[in-house]
């Protein structure tokens, strides 16, 4: 289990004593209090990214022998979450990011991944380049790369060009990866890109949520890619392995929700504490003291609660999966966690918008006002859920049960 995210009274906490020992609860506690600022501004976070980048979130998996914090998977999530309440937005703009370490982590020897934890070591963040394919259905597996880059022979290094939608932080990275066809030997090839020259990002996402985390397109318009940076693909997945690689992504997402969900349940104190006059046909003076809302309140409380729990069950069913790479119980084991990924995505789903039209029904009409940004709750929960929708996680596990089908193996997954 990640640390607790409650006060030993039982109330839940802006930042959980994890985060805290990795030295982040000064600038977790900015990004809370300036985080409605930032969306009635739309002002980028681009320097609280860059604060936290300093202090070591984006390397916190890393050993502390290789300049890390040398913290587990659990524990990750753990400061995600705790991230997530401060600000969804910048937890889910790190998403791509933390994933690329993840599976850096597992084959660290390899030149492509060792170059990713080396940036990563330095404090940068990697997002993700072009990479054209053949893939016509979201989320399914390509056969064949169609992204291409070209040897510059003058320049002695690659140029190649594209684009990426829904390029989730890229505003904030550093580097970016890719996969692409090489013109030399026709050979298809990992590479890491450096920010620069022909490297553009437009703030062109226009979601009703989510707003700040880069989520528009990244146009990549003759950059160059030295050929030390082009890499061989990863060696095919030993005989046995669990074919599901993708359940970062999904308890990553779900996880920020229930960041959300904590959120709410501390807004829910300030607003019930704010109120100052009741209906007039309550029956308390004042909102803190009106027996219905102090109900609401304590709803508000406990499913909030169960939220977290729900999503602790994914993660720790994640990290089982994390510590049985590559051994006999590696199949079984991550199955477990793809399934155990869609029953909290599943619960959390349908629970969190719920709670955050609780948070409005507390306040009433003394928080519907633009300028106190409650709204913000339920349009990021929505907009995260939607990036892998909780119909297909329903159909599945229902199927499951039935006849024993298993997840699909591409994303989403």
């Amino acid at each position: 289990m990640s640390d607790l995210s409650t006060s030993a009274g039982g109330s839940p906490r802006l930042v959980s004593p994890i985060a805290a020992s990795f030295g982040l609860s000064a600038a977790l506690e900015h990004i809370a209090r300036t985080a409605v600022e930032r969306e009635i501004g739309r002002r980028l976070p681009r320097e609280e990214i860059a604060e936290l980048k300093a202090l070591g979130f984006g390397s916190l998996r890393l050993s502390k022998q290789a300049g890390g914090a040398g913290a587990s998977l659990s524990q990750l999530f753990s400061v995600a979450r705790d991230l997530a309440a401060a600000d969804s937005n910048i937890a889910h703009a790190f998403r791509n990011h933390l994933w690329q370490v993840e599976a850096a982590l597992r084959r660290p020897q390899h030149p492509f991944h060792a170059h990713v934890l080396a940036l990563t070591a330095a404090g940068k963040t990697i997002g993700l380049s072009f990479a054209d394919s053949d893939a016509i259905a979201a989320g399914a597996t390509p056969t064949r790369v169609l992204s291409r880059i070209e040897w510059d022979e003058a320049r002695q290094a690659y140029r190649g060009s594209g684009r990426k939608v829904y390029a989730t932080g890229n505003l904030y990275n550093d580097a970016f990866v890719g996969l692409a066809v090489e013109n030399r030997e026709n050979a298809t090839v990992q590479y890491v890109l450096d920010r620069g020259d022909g490297v553009e990002n437009e703030d062109d996402w226009a979601g009703f949520g989510q707003r700040l985390t880069g989520s528009g397109t990244a146009e990549f318009n003759g950059v160059t890619i030295p050929s030390h940076q082009v890499y061989p693909l990863d060696p095919p997945a030993r005989e046995g392995a669990a074919p599901w690689r993708f359940t970062f992504h999904q308890v990553y997402l779900t996880n920020c929700i229930a960041g959300v969900v904590r959120r709410i349940a501390l807004d829910a104190v300030d607003v019930l504490r704010a109120r100052g006059r009741n209906f007039y046909h309550g029956e308390a003076e004042r909102p803190a003291d009106e027996p219905v809302l102090q109900a609401q309140l304590g709803r508000i409380r406990a499913y909030a609660a169960a939220v977290e729990a729900t999503i602790e069950r994914a993660i720790d069913a994640l990290q089982t999966a994390w510590d049985a790479y590559g051994t006999e119980a590696e199949y079984e084991r991550v199955l477990a966690a793809s399934l155990s990924a869609a029953e909290a995505k599943v619960v959390i789903d349908d629970l969190a918008p719920q709670i955050a039209n609780w948070l409005i029904d507390l306040g009433s009409g003394s928080v519907v006002s633009q300028n106190s940004g409650l709204d913000r709750h339920w349009r990021n929960i929505k907009v995260i859920a939607s990036h892998n929708p909780r119909l297909y996680k329903e159909r599945l596990l229902g199927q499951n049960l039935l006849s024993g089908r298993l997840p699909p193996t591409g994303a989403f997954f």
